[in-house]
């Protein structure tokens, strides 16, 4: 009736609390900052916030270590999890008035009173914005009370489909199920996201083939760390494939994304070898809690990531810790890999996926040897420690002291203009 429909209608609500929250914004700014300059000189504070990945916690747990009073803070969760310093998901709840608005607008003049420094992905921070996208307010909003803003890009916040398909042959959007769906995609508007981002941001992270995406990114901080300490040191204990057994080769996948992650090669793959007689097992793990998933991982002899992206997740370096072979598709290794040198990862593109997976089935030594690469490689270079001194030497070369010239909002702009 009348042309309205519920997305036309969930559009212009989303549009006025938008709306909302810039007026709110700019009536409290005169406030927070009268506050803040009556408040004696805090401790620097970091809030590690915006999309719930549960990486994030990981990073705050690891600027801990630096003395650093770090928290997470998430309005809502993929899974049931204690990971993060405050989950709002309790709160979250009644009419959109209070969810969408109210209370992320709450939540965020407490963290503007608390915090120096804030870390967002690159598609959210405290209140929502629009889609794959910050809210522009209450970046201005930080801006103007002089907190540090970092931004680290996890991949669909700021992949685009030209810049994929240019990246070669198999690439995120060779198999995509629903262009437009699962990341930015619209070149343009991910074009505008990235001007927008590094207008206000002191600087934007970024790694492995999300680097094409985030012109002017810092690319060296390696963000994804692992805390082989956590649960005192069980939940990454090393399970090294055994060289001695005889029973069936087990590969282990998490397609959360089959499209994304090239399944159906590995599956084709399996039966290929099969009806030449080869003895091995699939076991697909999806819509499992992470610490179900890792035990599922722990009983593999190979870990299959992926063979379409040409980058590594979070995933692969969970099973190098836990001593496992992980076969994956690296596009450019030395471009997107911390010491890559050192690293066992089994480059595996989607035309290749039998030829590797062959070569791995009857050599058990290799398997071994390679499980156990991958566990000194990650305590090398992905443990709290290695993350927070990167961390660390990234607050000294973007925090310049007042009087000098910041290096990393200088650069940004000079590499967006170029």
């Amino acid at each position: 009736m009348f042309g309205i429909t519920r997305p036309r209608i969930r559009a212009w609500l989303k549009s006025l609390a938008m709306a909302a929250l810039a007026v709110l914004i700019e009536m409290v700014k005169p406030i927070l900052l009268v506050l803040l300059r009556l408040r004696r000189r805090q401790p620097a504070r970091s809030l590690w916030t915006g999309t719930p990945i549960i990486n994030m916690a990981v990073c705050a747990r690891a600027e801990r270590t630096l003395g650093i009073q770090a928290d997470s803070l998430v309005f809502y969760t993929y899974f049931i999890s204690s990971e993060f310093t405050y989950d709002m998901s309790g709160w979250a709840r009644g009419p959109a008035i209070w969810r969408e608005v109210l209370l992320p607008f709450f939540v965020l003049c407490w963290a503007c009173l608390r915090y120096q420094r804030f870390h967002f992905f690159c598609d959210r921070g405290l209140l929502p914005g629009s889609r794959f996208l910050c809210n522009e307010h209450e970046l201005k909003l930080l801006r103007f009370l002089g907190k540090k803003i970092y931004l680290y890009a996890y991949g669909a916040d700021v992949r685009t489909r030209k810049e994929t398909e240019a990246l070669g042959t198999f690439n995120c959007c060779t198999e995509c199920p629903n262009p437009g769906n699962a990341c930015v995609c619209d070149d343009a508007k991910g074009a505008a996201h990235q001007t927008l981002l590094t207008k206000y941001a002191d600087a934007v992270f970024s790694m492995g083939d999300m680097i094409h995406y985030t012109p002017g990114s810092c690319n060296d901080l390696y963000y994804w760390p692992i805390d082989l300490e956590k649960d005192q040191g069980q939940r990454y204990a090393p399970s090294y494939p055994d060289p001695e057994s005889t029973r069936p080769i087990r590969i282990v996948h998490a397609p959360n994304h089959r499209g994304f992650k090239g399944t159906h090669f590995l599956i084709e793959a399996v039966e290929s070898l099969r009806n030449e007689g080869h003895a091995l097992e699939l076991v697909l793990v999806e819509r499992v809690p992470n610490d179900q998933a890792l035990e599922i991982y722990r009983t593999a002899d190979i870990i299959f990531d992926q063979c379409l992206i040409g980058f590594h997740g979070y995933f692969a370096l969970e099973a190098m810790a836990m001593g496992k072979p992980v076969m994956v598709f690296i596009r450019h290794p030395q471009e997107y890999l911390i010491a890559a040198h050192e690293c066992p990862l089994v480059n595996t593109p989607a035309d290749r996926v039998v030829d590797v997976l062959r070569s791995l089935l009857h050599d058990r030594q290799r398997l071994h040897a390679l499980g156990t690469k991958g566990r000194q490689y990650i305590a090398q270079h992905h443990t709290l420690a290695a993350f927070a001194r990167r961390l660390a030497q990234k607050y000294q070369d973007f925090e310049a002291p007042v009087g000098t010239c910041s290096k990393s909002r200088t650069a940004i702009s000079s590499s967006i203009a170029a």
